[in-house]
């Protein structure tokens, strides 16, 4: 009898967790991909060579080839990602297996309360968590929801393993020396420039301290234009990745996050490792890891007035030419502690 963990090609930011549930359980993954993307998920990926996931991937037959799946590993649980078609495959063919089923979800406050990516999940999320056996959710907030409703909810923080990722950091110092923009605080965002980002309104909170600060955009998307015409003195990388990203995260003084909708956003955490402070939209998921007036605030995303207020409050905090070193971290939860409770309840 084995375990599995059964998802989607997985984003960089559940790599640590795919494999340590592999390395401490045992657990067998398998990565299964859409028909319509499986040609370009591998190319598309963003993965470093020595940060690949560990699993195998599925074909096009995912859905014929479960069943003989099951036959084979006869699993006691297993863990899937959502509500997906194979996680309702799952469900209708445990009473014939005996296994468990434990889903992640990564619905955020605002989602539950009407602010849905699609009408589908909404109504899923009414059906399926009934039959789920657990559901690992990324926020304290609707792991309460989720207990009132449905009388489960498992709290794990989506987070990178600190121990790696600190060690990532200090050697992309020398980097980050190359690419410090000068003595000014670091005022920054990071991610896809698209609206629901909402970095429209980031650009006019943040115009009250462009003598005071940096802003640096970093990502890539349509918006990209139309940002440069309307902050021209901001510096606009591209989308980073490795250490360069993680030089950037070693530069930023505040991070700042006023996404209208947004189920998590890793990026939170990475920043607040790299002990910056944020300051993040009560609509985006990672608002769970923010302690106001501690290591950030939280901000009405509507409102540039209350995005400029939490800059000026933070950056009245710094001083122009900090020293580059690896300053401590801010996360408020810890990797290790969060999955060493998860593998509790699995194990």
């Amino acid at each position: 009898m084995s375990n599995l963990y059964i998802s989607t090609y997985p984003a960089t930011y559940r790599v640590d967790l795919c494999n340590t549930l592999c390395g401490r359980l045992g657990c067998k993954i398998y990565h299964y991909v859409p028909v319509e993307c499986e040609d370009a998920v591998l190319e598309a990926a963003t993965f470093e060579p020595n940060r690949l996931p560990v699993g195998r991937l599925l074909g096009k037959s995912y859905a014929k080839g479960l069943k003989g799946l099951l036959d084979r590993e006869r699993p006691e649980w297993i863990m899937v990602q959502e509500y997906s078609l194979i996680t309702l495959r799952l469900l209708c063919l445990r009473r014939r297996y005996g296994y468990k089923v434990v889903a992640m979800s990564d619905d955020s406050l605002d989602m539950i309360r009407g602010n849905d990516f699609s009408w589908t999940h909404r109504l899923a999320r009414r059906v399926v968590p009934r039959y789920l056996d657990e559901i690992v959710l990324h926020s304290p907030d609707v792991c309460d929801w989720y207990r009132a409703h449905f009388g489960k909810g498992l709290f794990l923080p989506i987070l990178a393993d600190e121990r790696r990722f600190r060690h990532e950091l200090e050697r992309a110092l020398p980097l980050a020396a190359d690419l410090r923009p000068g003595p000014k605080p670091v005022v920054a965002f990071v991610g896809r420039l698209v609206g629901l980002k909402n970095i429209p309104v980031l650009v006019r909170a943040f115009e009250p301290f462009k003598e005071r600060a940096r802003l640096v955009i970093i990502g890539d998307g349509p918006e990209m234009g139309a940002l440069k015409e309307m902050a021209p003195y901001a510096l606009f990388t591209k989308a980073l990745y490795g250490d360069c990203l993680r030089a950037w995260y070693n530069l930023i003084d505040i991070l700042v996050i006023p996404s209208m909708r947004e189920a998590y956003g890793a990026v939170t955490g990475e920043a607040l490792m790299a002990g910056a402070k944020v300051v993040v939209s009560r609509k985006a998921g990672s608002s769970s890891l923010v302690r106001e007036g501690v290591n950030g605030y939280l901000v009405n995303p509507m409102d540039p007035n209350d995005i400029s207020r939490r800059i000026g409050d933070l950056l009245d905090t710094l001083s122009s030419g900090r020293p580059l070193c690896l300053r401590g971290s801010l996360l408020p939860f810890r990797f290790e502690d969060c999955i060493d409770n998860l593998i509790d309840y699995l194990s």
